[in-house]
């Protein structure tokens, strides 16, 4: 059974920024942890050894739902923290 990760934030940048904002993100987590990302509509969808999972953008909302591996599963916290550290830096204002 696979351990998962729930994100929620809510945001007032509207679809569009919000969209630009989960890139940005996305971005982050490519540089940082070697995730790969691909979109599809208004899902970015992640994935690496591992990892694999989908970040929803709403018009009033951020959600991403990830799911770890065996070998990942201990790192469950570092990543839900990292998750919501860039949703809390990069939702709070217009950037």
């Amino acid at each position: 059974m696979a351990t998962k990760i729930h994100v929620v934030r809510s945001h007032s940048l509207g679809k569009e920024k919000a969209h630009q904002v989960a890139l940005k993100i996305a971005e982050r987590m490519k540089d940082k942890a070697q995730v790969n990302y691909r979109v599809q509509g208004d899902v970015i969808v992640i994935e690496r050894s591992g990892v694999k999972g989908q970040l929803h953008i709403r018009e009033t909302e951020v959600e991403v739902d990830i799911e770890l591996g065996l070998m990942m599963r201990p790192m469950k916290g570092m990543i839900e923290t990292k998750v919501t550290e860039y949703f809390d830096r990069y939702l709070a204002s217009p950037k």
